[in-house]
């Protein structure tokens, strides 16, 4: 598998200078095995009721990736190197039922073909890190855009699903969560 690298933010959202970099094999292995990542998750997911208390907790308890590249600073100006990787994010799934469903079966999906998928902290969501090719012909955010569109269209032809549309900046957020059953592409 090509280890593709990005930048780890700790919360909270507002930190915008990243604590380091991070493999999606590392990520993967925080993501199912952090004790302390799974508190955090559970905080979050205990105020699932309450959509602003969840919001707000979310971004203050939870740390993210940037999962386009490695950042001097969390704005699209400031990508030190691409990592060749984005973020698919769905949402408003009906249950965590059909978001484990949805994270394996996109995970298994040989045209997208995930390095990552997990469920979101909503328990309602899932996140793909999907991989793409940076062309020499193109600029970064050129190939950038292509290919998460190309995505959103594949996955709302083929599957009938809706990406969030927020993710289509070189510096979004990825909010990371405990999921212990979290998929990664080892091949």
């Amino acid at each position: 598998m090509k280890e593709s690298i990005f930048s780890f933010f700790n919360a909270p959202i507002t930190n915008q200078v990243s604590n380091g970099v991070v493999c999606v094999s590392q990520l993967h292995a925080y993501i199912t095995t952090s004790e302390w990542l799974r508190e955090r998750t559970d905080q979050v997911r205990a105020a699932s009721g309450d959509e602003k208390r969840f919001r707000r907790l979310k971004q203050s308890l939870l740390p993210y990736v940037t999962p386009a590249g490695i950042f001097s600073y969390r704005r699209e100006d400031h990508l030190l190197l691409p990592s060749g990787e984005f973020v698919i994010d769905i949402d408003h799934l009906s249950s965590p039922e059909e978001a484990i469903r949805w994270r394996d079966t996109l995970f298994a999906d040989e045209r997208l073909r995930p390095d990552l998928s997990f469920v979101s902290p909503s328990t309602t969501g899932i996140k793909l890190l999907v991989p793409y090719r940076l062309s020499i012909k193109k600029t970064v955010e050129e190939s950038f855009d292509e290919a998460v569109q190309f995505a959103w269209e594949y996955l709302e032809g083929k599957y009938g699903l809706k990406a969030d549309a927020t993710n289509a900046d070189l510096s979004r957020a990825c909010f990371l969560c405990h999921d212990p059953s979290a998929r990664l592409r080892e091949n």
